[in-house]
């Protein structure tokens, strides 16, 4: 989404953003991702930031974490298809 539209609607996408990471365009393009401050410390905490995971090999919360926001940019391009 915008960053305006972010801006215009923020308690409803701060309580999105708690549940999945919402990605912000700026001119068309990513430009940054609004996720919890947990998950942002654990992130942060990692002793190598550019950490790769296997098949299978993501921890839980990760895993959830980003097939959540596979599945809303599926939703999102579909949506977008269809207009």
């Amino acid at each position: 989404m915008t960053s305006a539209e972010f801006v215009r609607h923020f308690g409803r996408h701060h309580d999105e953003a708690m549940r999945a990471p919402i990605t912000l365009t700026k001119h068309g393009r990513a430009s940054v991702v609004v996720v919890p401050a947990d998950v942002f410390e654990r992130m942060m905490n990692n002793d190598d930031l550019r950490r790769a995971y296997g098949a299978g090999e993501m921890p839980a919360d990760f895993a959830k974490m980003f097939s959540a926001q596979l599945e809303q940019d599926s939703a999102d391009y579909q949506a977008s298809k269809d207009n």
